[in-house]
């Protein structure tokens, strides 16, 4: 039965079909967007076999730690202290093991690790915790949804056809869930020219509209591609605290806005 967090107001999964939409990017600066807007928000990064935003936010561990996550403790109580970075808290296991290191595939092991590192961690006060979840459908995700109570999803997604086909995959498991679905990010969405300013369709638009499953889904936000985005990734310097005015960083704090509109 899903539980709710202690102290965390609402609980977010960002999702995606597929790898290589940009998911974690966008997750980054949404809880950077939120935090600016005067939100308590914490980062959980759930994907054990790339961790990625430690890196994003300019934190890097050379070697694993010698501690170990345990699965049962006769103690309850979190104990985990999160990384404070640009005003959010985060945990990742990316802050477990080095970045070189492999961790071996036993998913029933990985999603009762996952789910009981989420716990273990001291979030405190928090208005939104976002859980930025592997791509598609398989382990951790189904025992985080079936042991911690989350009160929204968001798909993260590229423009074609073959991206909206592969959202329907996360779609489909947030509904066996009860998760609300929140609505859809395009990333990547346009480019507009540095030298013009004029909007270049860099990807073929789907013309099925956002309707998958059946379910006709909400666009949140257009987030465009950029260069500052890559350079901010590369410099562990997200794009809301590197930049502060310019397309991209107003479609993250629209988004940003919306989602609190829908879980105040």
């Amino acid at each position: 039965m899903p539980r709710p967090l202690p102290g965390v107001g609402k609980v977010l999964a960002v999702a995606s079909g597929k790898g290589g939409v940009g998911k974690t990017t966008v997750t980054v600066n949404l809880a950077l967007a939120l935090a600016q807007s005067g939100a308590r928000v914490g980062l959980f990064d759930a994907d054990v076999y790339g961790p990625n935003i430690p890196l994003m936010l300019g934190v890097h561990r050379q070697q694993g730690t010698q501690a170990y996550v345990p699965i049962a403790r006769a103690d309850p109580k979190p104990y985990i202290e999160p990384v404070f970075r640009y005003g959010l808290r985060m945990m990742s296991f990316g802050l477990l093991v080095g970045e070189k290191d492999t961790v071996l595939s036993d998913p029933p092991l990985i999603g009762r690790m996952v789910s009981q590192t989420l716990r273990d961690v001291i979030w405190g006060a928090l208005d939104y915790l976002m859980i930025d979840f592997p791509p598609g459908s398989g382990e951790p995700q189904h025992t985080l949804l079936q042991t911690v109570q989350i009160d929204g999803a968001l798909l993260v997604t590229t423009p074609q056809d073959l991206s909206l086909l592969d959202a329907g995959r996360s779609l489909g498991m947030f509904h066996g869930a009860s998760v609300p679905i929140l609505g859809v990010v395009e990333n990547m969405s346009y480019l507009a020219c540095p030298h013009c300013g004029e909007r270049v369709e860099v990807f073929h638009h789907s013309e099925r509209s956002w309707a998958i499953q059946d379910q006709a889904l909400e666009v949140l936000g257009h987030v465009p591609m950029d260069l500052a985005i890559s350079r901010g990734i590369d410099a562990g310097h997200p794009l809301l605290q590197a930049q502060p005015t310019g397309p991209q960083v107003d479609a993250f704090r629209q988004i940003a806005g919306r989602i609190r509109a829908k879980l105040p």
